[in-house]
Order: structure tokens, then sequence, then C-alpha cells
């Protein structure tokens, strides 16, 4: 209690420096961190482990959101309960794209660009056919609603807080990134997926499927959009274009952090997740997202493997 009287008397008379203010934007950056984690997550499966530029990525999260709508207006569903139905319906929606689409265009980047391309434009337009282009709205949990109070003032009002929510995004974020790095790196699955990414031939010899492990893969990069749809569906109305609003945030994440390393995407979700909150409070959120994508065409331009590469030998 002392602790906290001692903590409440400081910023409140620091007068030389507002603490409080720099703490809340430090706080909402991490807040901003996980939306960004989940975003691009699903993005460092499909381009950093394949090497496949989706630019149909943010339609993937747009679907996600969409099956979360449906199941709460056909079942009334609880926004939790519909993570798996996002996840499986993306991630069988994102097979079947490999194995029609993708599968015939491994090796051949400027037309798979262009493939996820028009992909991306055909996912909005069915999406419009089946529910209009009516914005659609998702009702977030009760027990999510409401902040937790770090620090209070002596009447009992919340200095520093932080919404439930925002950490249950960056729960599920964690979560993700956690099963995500076991698959890849602690089970067989796992080793087969970076064999056939690093030597596909080399690997058909010792007997991989390695058809079977890429459309798994890109359907489980997929599936992940898919979950980061969902859990981002609450936080503004769901449309048909929505995916594009997260689409540059989930690139700037990969290619940030290091587009081969899981690692990097979570170093790279941090950086650009606190620079964005720290410049937003020195200026303002337009001018932070500029100097921030700007920061990182010139880091492309000069290290274009990103900042958490390690280094092979030749």
């Amino acid at each position: 209690m002392l602790n906290q009287l001692a903590l409440t008397y400081l910023f409140a008379q620091n007068s030389g420096f507002q603490m409080v203010p720099i703490i809340n934007q430090l706080i909402s950056g991490v807040g901003i961190v996980g939306i960004l984690l989940l975003t691009g997550l699903g993005l460092a499966i499909t381009f950093g482990v394949m090497g496949i530029i989706n630019l149909a990525h943010g339609e993937f999260i747009m679907l996600g959101a969409y099956v979360t709508v449906f199941m709460q207006e056909t079942f009334d569903m609880d926004l939790l309960l519909t993570i798996p139905f996002a996840f499986v319906v993306t991630a069988v929606i994102g097979a079947l794209i490999e194995l029609t689409i993708i599968r015939r265009l491994y090796g051949r980047p400027l037309e798979t660009l262009l493939a996820t391309w028009g992909l991306s434009i055909v996912l909005r337009g069915v999406i419009k056919l089946i529910f209009t282009a009516k914005l659609k709205y998702v009702q977030s949990p009760s027990y999510l609603s409401g902040n937790l109070k770090l620090l209070t003032n002596g009447e009992g009002l919340p200095l520093i807080s932080i919404s439930y929510y925002r950490l249950f995004i960056i729960g599920i974020a964690i979560a993700l990134f956690l099963i995500t790095a076991y698959l890849l790196y602690g089970t067989s699955l796992g080793r087969q997926m970076r064999a056939v990414t690093q030597n596909r031939d080399m690997a058909k010899c010792l007997g991989i499927n390695t058809r079977l492990v890429d459309m798994g893969t890109f359907a489980y990069g997929c599936g992940l959009a898919g979950i980061a749809g969902t859990v981002l569906s609450s936080l503004k109305s769901v449309s048909p274009p929505m995916g594009q609003d997260y689409l540059v945030d989930a690139w700037m994440v990969v290619v940030t952090g290091g587009v081969d390393k899981l690692i990097g995407t979570l170093a790279g979700a941090f950086l650009i997740g606190e620079s964005n909150a720290i410049i937003a409070f020195l200026l303002n959120d337009p001018a932070a997202r500029v100097i921030v994508l700007a920061a990182v065409i010139v880091l492309i331009r000069y290290r274009p493997e990103g900042l958490f590469t390690i280094q092979k030998r030749g």
C-alpha cells in the first residue's frame, strides 16, 4: 500500500516530465505489439518459411472475422468458441488454394504475387456476394470488458491501465507464437517443413511427401491468419476490405525481423509496435505511421535480410 501511494505521489508531483502519459503510451504499444504479432505470424509461415509472396494474407484475416460473424449470428456463439472454427475454415480454404493455384507457382515469385493479388480480389467479391458489403459487428465477451488498473490516484481513479481485451490479444498472440515455434523446431513435422524449404529435391530423396508438407504448411499459415481475424474482429467493424488494413503491417513485421527466423517476427512486432507508440506520443498517429513505414523501407534497402537473420556460411 505504501509503495502504491509513493508511486502515485511521484507521478502526480513530477512536473518536469509527465511520466503517466508516457507509461500509458508504452503500455498501449504493448497492445499494438500483440496485434502486429497476431497478423504477422501467419505470414511468417507462408512467406518466411515457404517463400510465397502472399498478397491475399489480409483476406484470410478477413475470412476469419466473417467466420466469427456467421457463428455469432447463427448460433449466438461466444467469440472464444469461434476461434477453432475460424482456424479450420481458413486452413481448409488455404489447403484448397495451395492445391489448385499455389502448387503450380513454386519458384515463380512474380507469378505468385499476381496470382495472390487476384485471389484477394476474388475472395473479397465472394464475401460481398454472401454477406453483402454492409458493415458487421462482433460482440466481445462481457468478461473481457473493462480495464486492469495498474496504478490509481488517491480517489481510486486509474492513472495507468490496460484493457482486458488487449491483454487477451497479447495472450493469444504469445500462445500462438509458442505453439508455432514448438511445431517448427520441436516436432518431426516441423523438421520436414524446414527440410522441404531448404532443399526440396533432397527432401524427396529422403522419402518426404513434399506436396503434402507444402499444403499443410500453407494451410497452417492461413489458419493462423483466420485466428487473427477472429480475435481482431471486435476491435473494429467487419467488412470485405478490412484485411487490407492489416496487410502492410504484417509485411513490415516479417521483413523487419527477418524472413527466415520466427523469433524475428516477435522482435519486428515489438520494434514496430513500440516505435509507433512512442512517435505517436511525441507527434501524432499519422506521422508515426509514416515515419515507421519510411524506416522499414530504408531498412529493406540497406539490410534486405532483416535485422535478426543469422548469417549463414557460404
